[in-house]
C-alpha cells in the first residue's frame, strides 16, 4: 500500500518550541539492534517502522513551516562521508542506512498552504493515491507493537470485512480529547463503526480513534460532501458520519494490550512519552517484549 502522512499542523499546543521545529520532527530515543541508545526526530521513528512493512510509497503533506521535514527525508551522503572521516563510524552507518531506505522509496511531498486540517490535508493526497486502498498516518502518533502486528492486523481486518474504511481504535479514560466511536464487534478486537462523536464534552462512549487509517479512495468522496469553510477542522469526522449515514463499512480494530500508543501532540504527552521510554530503555529492553 502507499502511506500518506499528514505533517502540515502548525504545533500550536506545543509553542514556543514548535515555532520553527515541527512537532513531527521532535526528538525521540530508539535503541539499535545492538542495543545502543540513539536519538532520531518521531516521524524517522514513523517512517521506518512504516518501511519495516514493506511500504515504499510515500507522501508527505507539508505546510510552509515544514521545511526540515523535506530537508530531513533527502539523503546526503556527503555528510555520512565526512563521518568516516572523522571516524565517527557507528553515527554514519546508522545515517547510511537510513539515507538507503529513503533512495528505495518513492516520496513526494505535497504543499498544503494553509493548515484548514486533517481532513483538507487527506484530500490533497488525492493525485497520489489514486484508485488505490492506502494508509492514512498522522505524524505525531505511532502505535508499538512486535514485529508491527498493529498494522498486520489492522491489514488483514480491511481486506477480510472488505472495508471502505479501518482504523485503529483503544480504550481511555479522556474521551473529550478524541474523536470516539461505538458500533457492533463483528469479531474479537474488530468493531463495526455505527456512531461517531468528535470530541464529546460529555460521554459514555471510551472507545477512541487512533489517527492511523486505511482508506478506500471513496475517502475523497465523502471528503467533498462534508467541506465547510466555516469549520475545514472538523471535515473528517464530519466525512466519517456522512459515510456511516451512507451505509458505508466502516471498522475499528482495537489494539491489544501489549502493543502502545505515543503522540507528541500536547507537553503532556510528550512528556509522558519520555518517562515512558526512560522506563524501558532504562533496562536495554527493545519497545515491546510481549
Amino acid at each position: 500500500m502507499k502511506c500518506v502522512f499528514t505533517v502540515a499542523g502548525l504545533g500550536t499546543r506545543l509553542l514556543p518550541l514548535t515555532k520553527e521545529l515541527p512537532k513531527e520532527m521532535m526528538p525521540i530515543f530508539d535503541l539499535t539492534n545492538k542495543g545502543e541508545l540513539v536519538i532520531k526526530p518521531f516521524l524517522q521513528l514513523v517512517f521506518e517502522k512504516l518501511y519495516d512493512y514493506n511500504v515504499r510509497d510515500f507522501c508527505f503533506i507539508v505546510g510552509s513551516t515544514k521545511r526540515a521535514v523535506q530537508d530531513h527525508f533527502t539523503p546526503d551522503f556527503d555528510l555520512v562521508n565526512q563521518l568516516k572521516d572523522t571516524q565517527k563510524t557507528k553515527i554514519a552507518k546508522m545515517l547510511n542506512e537510513f539515507f538507503k531506505k529513503l533512495e528505495n522509496s518513492n516520496i513526494v511531498f505535497i504543499y498544503q498552504p494553509k493548515p484548514i486540517g486533517f481532513g483538507d490535508a487527506i484530500y490533497r493526497s488525492k493525485k497520489f493515491v489514486g484508485n488505490e486502498s492506502f494508509i492514512l498516518h498522522a505524524g505525531d502518533d505511532i502505535v508499538l507493537s512486535k514485529q508491527n502486528s498493529h498494522l498486520k492486523r489492522l491489514t488483514k481486518a480491511f481486506k477480510k470485512h472488505n472495508a471502505d474504511f479501518a482504523c485503529l481504535i483503544e480504550k481511555v479514560t479522556d474521551p473529550q480529547h478524541y474523536g470516539v466511536v461505538d458500533g457492533s464487534m463483528l469479531e474479537p478486537g474488530v468493531m463495526k463503526i455505527e456512531k461517531s462523536i468528535e470530541k464529546p464534552k460529555k460521554t459514555k462512549l471510551s472507545t477512541a480513534i487512533i489517527a492511523i487509517y486505511m482508506f478506500k479512495p471513496i475517502i475523497f468522496k465523502f471528503l467533498e460532501m462534508a467541506k465547510d469553510p466555516k469549520d475545514s477542522e472538523k471535515q473528517l469526522a464530519r466525512a466519517l458520519n456522512i459515510a456511516i449515514k451512507k451505509k458505508a463499512k466502516i471498522i475499528g480494530v482495537m489494539l491489544n494490550s501489549n502493543e502502545k500508543r505515543i503522540d507528541t501532540g500536547t507537553p503532556e504527552s510528550y512528556a509522558k512519552m519520555l518517562l515512558d521510554y526512560r522506563k524501558i530503555l532504562k533496562n536495554g529492553k527493545k519497545f515491546i517484549e510481549n
